[in-house]
């Protein structure tokens, strides 16, 4: 998998950090929704992209430089396709395209046979089972058992269609445009053990994913080529059940505030983490119920009462008084800080040893972590948290980043990383991405 698309998911994952589906029949969907080609995907799979045009529909492909891209497609360049992929070992990705009733997509389809093999893939022409539609598909994949299970699982009407949560995905998604679908307790397929391992543990990444919803919906709404690449912007939603078991309900139910980092961010930012909080309390309360939801309500208490025997503050109170406003991870130029921002601000401090150590990831969660938050500083209106050389060098930063697009009104996140953009407003939860070729 390339960089880019391992930045689109950690980076939504990373944004997730802040912050009961019974399955029905495949004709409920695919009539109303279109997706019929998930008809013939296989129910192991991890993800698949549904393109309204097989060309510009894999600018989407997770990888980048797969074989895919070298094909002649032809005529079937404007066939309706979709992308799935399947771990046997390795990630493996296989296409299915709409040949309809079409002559001349059939011939144009034996001709894309014969290239496929000159490739090392696999390639076949499958028809739909009687009394579904009269309709042909090809199949290519680099993985042959693969071609035969779309096959048996579309004879049989088992097919990922059938995979609990995904007739409400479908209902997420878009008739129009490419979407992409992934299972989010299949993510540690989908993601190489080196992503954000600079920001964030492994554990603490795939466990948060798989426990923030059932699947993944990503529309894409839009594509701009610019210079060796693309600028492509995503609607994301999610699926999810109506208790506290995911932690989506958490942060779903939050109002909105405003986010006022960016006139803080130093220059050279490669990561950033931003959350606005409506209400502390409320937030705090709806943490408890996930939490309790787990199993993890005992170790929350048990956590902040050690804090709070620690340091003679209740983290709670703490919160509370404190009337948190927005919290937020910064990283740059290899340093990490930490930063609160209150309602009112905080008597300004310079440098000095921090008396609420591991308070903000034990309220907010571990993406507020950090390895040293051993000195804090207070000035304006933020109380800044780290080390005692971040903290300093974070204050000492005169030169801040200019972004081209950060909300700041009605703002429930925003994350930043690299090459990409999360922002969670209350019209829409969007990601921005710039894949290079």
């Amino acid at each position: 998998m390339p960089k880019t698309w391992i930045k689109i998911l950690a980076a939504f994952a990373a944004v997730l950090f802040l912050c009961s589906c019974a399955g029905s029949s495949s004709s409920d969907n695919s009539e109303v929704k279109g997706f019929e080609l998930l008809s013939y995907v296989p129910s192991d799979a991890c993800g698949v992209i549904v393109c309204e045009k097989l060309a510009p529909g894999l600018e989407n492909l997770f990888d980048s430089g797969s074989i895919f891209r070298e094909l002649f497609y032809g005529k079937l360049s404007d066939c309706k396709t979709v992308i799935s992929y399947h771990y046997v070992g390795s990630l493996v990705p296989m296409i299915a395209v709409d040949l309809g009733r079409s002559q001349s997509d059939a011939k144009q389809a034996a001709a894309l046979i014969e290239e496929s093999a000159f490739y090392d893939l696999h390639a076949r022409i499958v028809q739909s089972p009687a009394g579904v539609s009269k309709r042909s598909v090809l199949l290519v994949c680099s993985s042959d058992p693969i071609l035969d299970a779309a096959e048996r699982h579309m004879d049989a009407h088992t097919s990922v269609l059938e995979v609990a949560g995904m007739p409400e995905a479908l209902e997420k998604a878009p008739s129009k445009g490419d979407v992409v679908i992934f299972r989010n307790d299949a993510i540690g397929n989908l993601l190489p053990k080196d992503v954000l391992s600079k920001y964030v543990s492994r554990k603490q990444l795939l466990g948060f994913i798989k426990g923030y919803s059932d699947w993944t919906v990503m529309h894409l709404t839009g594509a701009e080529p610019a210079g060796r690449g693309v600028y492509l912007s995503y609607e994301v939603r999610t699926v999810y059940p109506d208790d506290y078991s995911k932690s989506a309900a958490v942060f779903e139910e939050q109002g909105y505030g405003e986010s006022k980092l960016p006139s803080v961010l130093p220059q050279g930012t490669t990561y950033a983490i931003d959350q606005p909080v409506f209400s502390v309390e409320s937030l705090i309360e709806a943490r408890k119920k996930n939490l309790d939801a787990n199993g993890g309500l005992n170790r929350f208490t048990n956590t902040c009462n050690q804090l709070g025997k620690a340091t003679g503050t209740d983290p709670l109170k703490w919160a509370e008084e404190t009337d948190i406003k927005e919290v937020a991870k910064v990283v740059w130029k290899g340093e990490e800080v930490v930063l609160v921002r209150p309602a009112k601000p905080l008597v300004s401090h310079n440098v000095r040893f921090n008396i609420y150590r591991g308070f903000v990831p034990a309220l907010f969660g571990q993406a507020y972590s950090l390895a040293d938050d051993s000195h804090s500083a207070c000035i304006g209106n933020w109380l800044i948290m780290g080390s005692e050389d971040a903290v300093k060098h974070f204050m000492s930063s005169e030169v801040r980043q200019k972004l081209h697009y950060w909300p700041a009104k009605a703002v429930k996140a925003v994350v930043l990383a690299d090459d990409c953009q999360l922002s969670w407003t209350k019209n829409e939860l969007k990601f921005d991405v710039y894949r290079t070729y």
